[in-house]
């Protein structure tokens, strides 16, 4: 296969949205002139945190690197193109495609392919731009919206270039209660597995002081009082490409988790700029009412998808789940059934289903729409004193269970001959428990 990018690729560097919200892959809005950023772009500028999760006590970065390569900002997508133009634009940059998707419903083009349009990429990013890559970011506290610039970053790559990327935000991530996600764009790698001496990828990836309003992370002391602390310093430095190959499922490359956190169930902070909140509300409480009581939230390194194109559904648990938890006298107790009881010393917990997804169903098929953003919510109903008792948030991703995929994935009918994503790797994230519902901050810039 060619891992030539296509020749109408503009500039060093190109857009991409990491983790694709398929409502938006198609859209091609208008801009006020070339120089000045979409109006929709910078909704997502505006400084407003609700009750938004903080994952560690320490800020710091918890991970970055190379999402997936070239499929965001394909000039193909622009404009009003049939189904099969829109196919051969995804498969001509080594995209995937699926042939065989079936709905209820006419599929829409966005349901086909994570790929985007460069005008679709411009509607959360500022401007249009061609054939891009994506690196998704992962902080412990969220970001002051305001202060992300592109130039805040820099990408140091295995053959020694250093790029900064041409784009930076927090798309998808936009909910009130999320924004700890930055998502780069930008020309940071390709295709290539390692072994081939023509691969490239990132290896380095730095938050620097490139303006005069350098990134800024919001959180809170132990103690409650607010606290702004610069993220100038913080890095990841990846030492593998999603596109490596592996010959065991724990060498996979694949996306991961890289935190989890239980709280009680609240809706403090659901909710994102209007022309943002298509698949909203998507909350606990949306989904599923009164026996939302707890919300077991994970933070993943890329949107998370059965396939790479594909919604994940609300009632899929036991496809990908499974919890771990220790009963008073040391018992371990593995919640592997959605809607079972499982009694936990003198208490019990029960998985309600999947949130953080998309809207309420009476049924789920393949054309799905969730925000395909980096968190997904297990939500429990029981009691505390059952609840507090997890310690292990599992994705076996072997046997029965299936693995993850991020946007780069095969879909369900790949090419011969392409080279796309790996799937996640068996995981077991340890749960920070917050019962008390703690570790979040408010923050609203004063007019």
């Amino acid at each position: 296969m060619s891992n030539e990018r296509p020749a109408a690729r503009h500039g060093a560097t190109a857009i991409i949205a990491a983790v694709c919200l398929a409502v938006l892959a198609f859209l091609t809005p208008a801009t006020a002139s070339a120089e000045d950023p979409t109006a929709t772009s910078q909704l997502l500028k505006k400084d407003v945190l609700v009750g938004a999760d903080m994952w560690t006590w320490k800020p710091q970065m918890l991970a970055g690197g190379l999402g997936f390569n070239a499929i965001l900002g394909v000039p193909g997508l622009d404009g009003n193109p049939t189904v099969d133009e829109a196919r051969q634009a995804v498969l001509d940059v080594n995209g995937a495609w699926l042939d065989d998707l079936t709905c209820s419903v006419e599929p829409a083009l966005g349901d086909y392919s994570s790929a985007a349009s460069p005008t679709g990429i411009g509607f959360a990013y500022g401007w249009p731009v061609d054939y891009g890559d994506g690196m998704p970011l992962e902080f412990s506290w969220p970001v002051l919206p305001s202060s992300i610039d592109p130039a805040d970053f820099l990408v140091t790559k295995s053959n020694g270039e250093q790029v900064v990327p041409e784009g930076a935000a927090l798309n998808p991530n936009f909910e009130y209660n999320e924004r700890s996600t930055v998502v780069l764009v930008g020309d940071f790698g390709n295709d290539l597995p390692a072994g081939d001496p023509d691969q490239v990828f990132p290896t380095r990836i730095e938050v620097v002081a490139g303006d005069d309003t350098p990134l800024t992370l919001v959180g809170k002391t132990r103690r409650g009082k607010r606290k702004m602390v610069s993220a100038v310093g913080m890095y990841s430095a990846p030492t593998k490409s999603p596109y490596d190959e592996y010959s065991k499922p724990s060498e996979r490359p694949g996306p991961r988790l890289t935190a989890a956190k239980l709280t009680r169930m609240s809706t403090k902070g659901e909710g994102a700029p209007k022309v943002f909140a298509g698949n909203m509300p998507n909350d606990g409480r949306a989904l599923y009412g009164k026996r939302a009581k707890f919300r077991l939230r994970m933070l993943t390194t890329g949107g998370f998808s059965p396939d790479g194109i594909r919604g994940v559904r609300p009632n899929e648990f036991e496809r990908y789940f499974r919890l771990v938890a220790r009963a008073p006298g040391g018992r371990k107790v593995v919640v592997k059934k959605q809607g079972r009881t499982y009694r936990i010393g003198r208490g019990w917990l029960r998985v309600v289903g999947l949130a953080e997804l998309g809207k309420k169903q009476s049924s789920y098929d393949q054309c799905y729409q969730e925000d395909h953003d980096n968190q997904i919510d297990v939500i429990l109903n029981g009691t505390a004193s059952a609840v507090k008792r997890i310690r292990l948030l599992r994705l076996p991703g072997t046997g029965r269970y299936s693995p993850m995929y991020n946007p780069g994935g095969p879909g369900t009918t790949p090419q011969p001959g392409v080279r796309y994503t790996a799937p996640s790797p068996p995981i077991n994230q340890p749960v920070t428990i917050d019962l008390r519902n703690r570790m979040n901050v408010t923050y609203k810039a004063k007019r």
